[in-house]
């Protein structure tokens, strides 16, 4: 909002000058003339100077005056080319006629070729009064062509012989070549003359004394192998670097020659270097001069209303806006913005931080990077400049990072919530929190996923558009984590972009390598970008692969494949619809073939082939090994039907299941436990109740389901098989909260219902059953025995027919429990005793 204190001439020129133009000049209506001011003048200075000379002087837009700022001449020029035609240039105040009027003469602005003649007839030379004025002797005294200040003799070869006399072991050649490399017109090669005639020093170290093209002068005879030449260092901080400023009668560096402007702000009235003036002529120091509302202006990006950092087609970006062209850095070799991209040497933003002013903290006493500095100029680190400071929120101790509108400093979590970080979005002109460059976290996300799913130079494949809309289902600002904050995916992203053909699972698992491809992968099925498929089934399919390639010969390879084809993997794709291979039956495949490979090595290891191989020598590798080698039992027995091996088995692993379960105290002290302790995450409680209580296995708590729910207000009851069982509190309450809130990174992508009771760290996927073991365990509930515990001690109370309609067994797996359990009570402390 502009200040009402000030002029509108300094607060909104381009309106005022708008205005008067279209009021001289009726034929400007049809001019975009804030588009003209925009091209013609790029400071704003220039704007409110001459908003405020034509606030005084309309006429002079039309009387042709050669009076006011040059800017005058350079409006009615442009808006003559634009469609003007009542305008008139300013004509030259001593010819008359219609020049670019670049200097001023007697109160009048006047062309270029006058005032050259007025500096002429001003100053003529000193031996013929000839006015063509060439330069000026050693006392200062001008010169004209004809008898120019070198004279008849050559500036370069005289101070080449002055430079081969002194002891630095250059020739005159090389000498006058490094002179000519450095100065090429003769008054400047006078100059580094009469300046080593009058300082013989200059090359050995008091170059500050010196013109500033001593110091090139230094570099090029060091590079051309003169010895003992010095490059001068500023005197005031013995840095090594360009001379362009004078302080004291020395040259010095542009940092030094700042520091000695320095003056107490305006408004903050600390000593500090001068960064720029108020309206009133008033110095500000850099911080004060960005704050003012005075200086800024609309960022052409957000719209807000900023200091401008740098310009652009549509007017200025401010400094959250600024973007860099992508080049290859010249310092690390990495793409990405740089500066000076359009060099020959450009710099990626890292490398430029890196390099810039380090010096000791005078708060920790560190040799680090400046990133701020006290009031008197101090240097401060990036730690110290950011103190914690109460926040007006919270009232904790921590980093500012935002403001309200009244200067109190808040937090991370409390500016988040504050009213003043929404903002209406550039974009879409939603309100909220803004991510980036006056945008939305949707918006940029979707400018971000368009950039990272494109090839270089190319628009997003229509393959991968599919993609592009399922990675909008997310929240936004997780997608945008995922791109910047997570380089595998974004790598992934990237590969799949510069690939061919329609998106599948096969290519997909290119990338199996990639700590994040199944995330990615979960995501998009969830999405419908990709059909489901068994994840398990899948990547037991890679590894059978893998492993029987391990098999030296290839006919014993072929024998392999035939019968994981043919027996394992023919048993699990043949499971009922929506029953997916569970973790547990993919490692006992794996448990079998990884034993029947280490059978064949140990043959071919021993001379011996499958074909050749007998009982007596299947026995000694069995008795060699653990009691998990007899699970090549099932090979051995195909192999000897279709004829390829001899008639050999081996024994069968037995499974007492009920010597494998825990006592009844032992289980119901697991029950309170898990009733009792708060502590324990909600999904663990209720995992392990079920668990314990009604005997439901992990494979099938997990894939529970909100539409198992069946909740009456008062009771809730679970679909666990036909008819619903009720659940008894606190278990009722550990399920409504599962039913209401999503865990983990599952919540990535919105999915329909029925929403999964226990989800997994993929979207749109439940809890693998294998890690809701582990997480059972971790808590001391092992999930076999517990189960066998509940299921006998559930047989020997309640008849198998109930057993089978409540909890969702076979009849017959209820009638096996049932003749288990028998005599369960009278024999189960014998048999605990026992073991």
């Amino acid at each position: 909002m502009p200040d009402p204190e000030l002029p509108r001439s300094a607060t909104e020129p381009e309106a005022v000058i708008s205005g008067i133009v279209r009021s001289a000049d009726p034929a400007c209506e049809r001019i975009d003339v804030a588009a003209v001011l925009q091209t013609v003048f790029r400071q704003r200075p220039q704007l409110r100077t001459l908003a405020e000379v034509l606030q005084a002087r309309p006429e002079l837009l039309t009387s042709g005056r050669p009076e006011g700022p040059r800017a005058i001449e350079r409006l009615v020029r442009a808006l003559r080319e634009a469609g003007a035609e009542q305008l008139v240039l300013p004509r030259c105040g001593d010819c008359g006629r219609e020049r670019p009027l670049t200097a001023l003469g007697d109160g009048a602005r006047i062309c270029g070729a006058c005032s050259n003649r007025r500096v002429a007839r001003a100053n003529p030379c000193v031996i013929c009064g000839s006015t063509t004025l060439a330069g000026r002797d050693r006392s200062g005294r001008p010169r004209c062509r004809a008898h120019p200040p070198w004279g008849a003799t050559d500036p370069a070869e005289e101070l080449a012989k002055l430079i081969a006399d002194s002891p630095f072991g250059v020739s005159p050649a090389t000498a006058q070549q490094a002179i000519r490399s450095v100065e090429r017109t003769r008054p400047g090669q006078l100059q580094l003359l009469w300046a080593l005639e009058d300082t013989p020093g200059l090359l050995t170290g008091r170059g500050a004394e010196g013109p500033p093209r001593i110091s090139a002068l230094a570099k090029a005879l060091i590079d051309r192998g003169a010895q003992g030449v010095v490059v001068p260092s500023c005197p005031f901080c013995q840095r090594t670097t360009d001379l362009k400023e004078r302080r004291g009668g020395l040259r010095c560096c542009g940092s030094c020659w700042r520091k000695s402007k320095i003056a107490t702000c305006a408004d903050c009235e600390r000593a500090r270097p001068i960064g720029g003036r108020r309206f009133d002529g008033k110095p500000v120091c850099g911080t004060c001069r960005q704050r003012d509302t005075f200086n800024h202006r609309p960022c052409g990006v957000c719209g807000e209303m900023r200091l401008r950092k740098s310009r652009t087609g549509d007017g200025g970006v401010c400094a959250a806006c600024r973007r860099f062209p992508t080049a290859l850095c010249a310092t690390c070799g990495a793409r990405g913005p740089c500066y000076f991209a359009s060099t020959d040497a450009p710099k990626c933003l890292p490398c430029s931080a890196k390099e810039r002013e380090e010096a000791a903290c005078v708060s920790c006493g560190k040799h680090r990077r400046v990133n701020n500095r006290t009031a008197t100029g101090e240097p401060l680190c990036g730690n110290c400049g950011n103190r914690s400071k109460p926040c007006a929120g919270c009232g904790g101790i921590f980093r500012t990072s935002g403001r309200t509108p009244e200067g109190e400093p808040l937090c991370q979590t409390c500016w988040a919530k504050h009213p003043a970080a929404r903002r209406p979005c550039a974009h879409c002109g939603s309100v909220e929190r803004l991510y980036r460059h006056g945008r939305c976290a949707a918006c940029a996300r979707s400018a971000d996923l368009r950039d990272v799913l494109s090839p270089p130079g190319g628009p997003v494949r229509p393959e991968l558009e599919p993609v592009f809309q399922a990675l909008l289902k997310p929240p936004p600002r997780i997608v945008l984590h995922w791109i910047h904050k997570v380089p595998a995916r974004r790598a992934v992203l990237q590969a799949l972009a510069k690939e061919h053909g329609p998106l599948t699972h096969e290519v997909l698992d290119r990338f199996a390598g990639a700590p994040t491809v199944e995330h990615l992968r979960a995501a998009l099925v969830a999405a419908g970008a990709l059909p489901a498929r068994d994840e398990q089934l899948a990547r037991l399919e890679r590894w059978l692969a893998k492993t029987i390639a391990r098999v030296s010969s290839a006919e014993e390879r072929r024998i392999l494949r035939n019968y994981t084809n043919w027996q394992p993997l023919r048993r699990l794709r043949r499971l009922p619809a929506g029953q997916p291979v569970t973790h547990g039956r993919a490692e006992t495949v794996r448990v079998e073939i990884r034993n029947v490979a280490r059978l064949l090595e140990w043959l071919h290891d021993g001379g011996t082939t499958l074909a050749a191989c007998t009982q007596d020598q299947v026995d000694a590798w069995l008795s060699e090994g653990p009691t998990t080698r007899a699970a090549v039992r099932a090979f051995l027995l195909w192999t000897s039907r279709r004829g390829h091996s001899r008639p050999l088995t081996a024994p069968v692993i037995s499974h007492y299941i009920t010597a494998r379960t825990i006592g009844k105290d032992q289980r119901w002290a697991l029950v309170r436990h898990l009733v009792h302790d708060e502590q324990l995450q909600v999904a663990d409680r209720a995992a392990g109740l079920l668990l314990l209580l009604f005997a439901q296995p992990v494979g099938r708590i997990s894939r529970l389901t909100t539409e198992h729910i069946v909740d009456r207000g008062d009771t809730l009851a679970l679909k666990l098989g036909r008819v619903p069982v009720e659940i008894p509190a606190p278990l009722d309450d550990l399920i409504r909260q599962l039913a209401k809130r999503r865990n983990g990174r599952a919540a990535t992508v919105p999915l329909e219902e029925p929403k999964w009771l226990f989800h997994s760290i993929y979207p749109g996927q439940p809890m693998d059953p294998h890690t809701l073991g582990r997480r059972l365990k971790a808590i001391g509930v092992p999930s076999q025995l517990a189960r066998h515990a509940a299921l006998m001690d559930s047989a020997s109370e309640l008849p198998a027919f109930v057993i089978s309609r409540l909890l969702g067994f076979h009849q017959s797996t209820g009638d096996n429990w049932t003749r288990k359990s028998q005599g369960f009570g009278a024999d189960y402390a014998a048999d605990i005793s026992r073991r």
